[in-house]
C-alpha cells in the first residue's frame, strides 16, 4: 500500500509555511512566502490567514507581514521537555563548549537527514553559525556524516544510492561508492574530521551517538574555522569530542534504565 495516497496536500503546504518561518530570521509577507515555496499567492494567502486564525502565525502590527505565533513557542517547550536525551546531554554539551571554546552541535536523524536539536555557540569572535532545526547532509561534512556512521550498512547504501548526492564545494564527495568506503573507514575509527565539504574554510569534528529513547541516530561535534583546527589542537579536540560522546551515551543509557526496585 502506498501511504502517499492518504497525504493531505493542504496540511503539507501549511507545514511548508511553518518550516519556512523556522528557517528565516525575520517576518514574511504572502508574496515572499509564495515566491520561496513556489505556491500560488492566493493559495498561500488562504493558508496564512488560517494559520493566523489558529494562532500558529501572528501578524506584525502595522504591516502585512507575519511571524511565528505563541502556539509554536508553547509546542516547542513541550517538545523540549519530552526529548529526554537532549536534557541528559545538555550538561555534557556545556562542558564541551567551555572546554574547547568552539561551537558545539548535537544532532538527531529525521527523514531529511541530520537535524540540529541543540547547540552552544563559540566564545570566539570569528564563529561558525548554525541554527536549531537546521539540517545537515549525511554524505558531506562531519556533523551529518557522523549520523550516517551510526546507521547500519543496509540503510546507508539505501540513502547513498536513492538519489544523486549534492555537491556543496569542490571537496564534496558525490560518488556513492567512495562515500560508502569513507563510511566503513570512519566507522572503524569512531569519529570523523571533515574540512570544507559543505562550507569552505570550516572544519567539523563529530562522533556518532545513538539515542534509544527517540530511536534515532545522531552525533555530537564541534565546528570551527580551519585556521583553529590544526596540528596538536585538532588531536586534542578529537579526544574531547570522543570523551563527550561517551559521556552522552552513558547519560542517555541511564535515562532508559528502569527505576530501582522495578
Amino acid at each position: 500500500m502506498d501511504p502517499t495516497r492518504y497525504l493531505n496536500h493542504s496540511i503539507q503546504r501549511a507545514l511548508q509555511i511553518l518550516e519556512l518561518f523556522g528557517r528565516e530570521t525575520g517576518p514574511l509577507g504572502v508574496s515572499e512566502i509564495s515566491r520561496i515555496v513556489g505556491i500560488h499567492k492566493s493559495t498561500i494567502h488562504r493558508l496564512v490567514i488560517t494559520l493566523e486564525h489558529a494562532g500558529w502565525l501572528l501578524r506584525v502590527p502595522g504591516s502585512d507581514k507575519f511571524r511565528l505565533g505563541l502556539k509554536v513557542l508553547a509546542l516547542g517547550r513541550i517538545v523540549d521537555r519530552s526529548i529526554t536525551s537532549c536534557s541528559a546531554a545538555r550538561p555534557v554539551l556545556e562542558e564541551l563548549a567551555a572546554d574547547t571554546g568552539e561551537t558545539v552541535i548535537l544532532t538527531m536523524s529525521d527523514d531529511e537527514g541530520a537535524i540540529c536539536v541543540d547547540k552552544i555557540e563559540t566564545t570566539h569572535r570569528l564563529k561558525i553559525s548554525s541554527e536549531l532545526g537546521q539540517h545537515f547532509p549525511l554524505h558531506a561534512g562531519a556533523t551529518g556524516f557522523a549520523v550516517l556512521m551510526c546507521m547500519p550498512e543496509e540503510r546507508v547504501r539505501q540513502i547513498l544510492y536513492e538519489k544523486p548526492l549534492r555537491a556543496f564545494t569542490p571537496k564534496t564527495i558525490t560518488d556513492p561508492g567512495r562515500v560508502f568506503e569513507k563510511y566503513l573507514e570512519h566507522r572503524r575509527k569512531g569519529y570523523v574530521v571533515a574540512s570544507g565539504e559543505v562550507d569552505p574554510g570550516v572544519t567539523g569534528i563529530a562522533v556518532p551517538v545513538y539515542f534509544p529513547f527517540e530511536h534515532s541516530c545522531g552525533s555530537v561535534g564541534v565546528t570551527l574555522p580551519d585556521n583553529r583546527a590544526t596540528g596538536e589542537t585538532l588531536d586534542v579536540l578529537v579526544k574531547k569530542v570522543l570523551n563527550a560522546a561517551e559521556e552522552i551515551r552513558t547519560r542517555v543509557d541511564l535515562t532508559q534504565a528502569p527505576p530501582e526496585g522495578a
